[in-house]
């Protein structure tokens, strides 16, 4: 079978590639996307028409996921700049990894107490990424932000697993 590539979410969306979307703005533009597809407005009279209609409507789908997610975008944004740059760059400090190690055994043996200054410590962290994420796009350095974005899942990931036991 031959893998073709997901299109890009900026141009399903007709959006700058940008680190930076309004939300609102990008929800109406996806509101406004869903109707342009919506099967009641659409009555193909062939099935050619009908496939097409779904597939449109699969990729504004697709792409609404990524985008809607700040996550989600840098990564997409990153590929849209330098395709494979995630790939190249998943190789992560070693010290780093040992740090997320730990930080995941915190999580996975915190007591209630410990779960609020944990929290914080994951937000803070998670904001501290963004604001590296954002240094590294904005000086160019599309290697760095790769491996920042690469970091950035495991204070996700503890956060995510931090949350599940509230």
């Amino acid at each position: 079978m031959i893998h073709v590539p997901a299109p890009d979410p900026f141009t399903v969306f007709g959006v700058a590639k940008s680190l930076d979307l309004d939300a609102r703005a990008l929800e109406r533009r996806y509101l406004e996307l869903s109707r342009e597809c919506h099967p009641d407005l659409n009555r193909a009279a062939n099935t050619a028409d009908c496939v097409a209609v779904l597939q449109r409507s699969a990729e504004i789908n697709d792409a609404w996921k990524v985008l809607r997610d700040p996550w989600q975008r840098a990564k997409a944004l990153l590929e849209a700049k330098a395709p494979g740059v995630l790939d190249r760059n998943k190789k992560l400090d070693p010290m780093f990894l040992a740090d997320a190690l730990e930080l995941a055994e915190e999580v996975a043996f915190a007591r209630d107490d410990a779960l609020a200054p944990l929290q914080s410590r994951l937000d803070q962290a998670l904001e501290g990424d963004w604001q590296q994420l954002r240094a590294d796009l904005d000086a160019g350095d599309l290697d760095a932000a790769a491996r920042t974005l690469h970091a950035s899942h495991y204070h996700r990931k503890a956060l995510a697993d931090l949350q599940a036991k509230s």
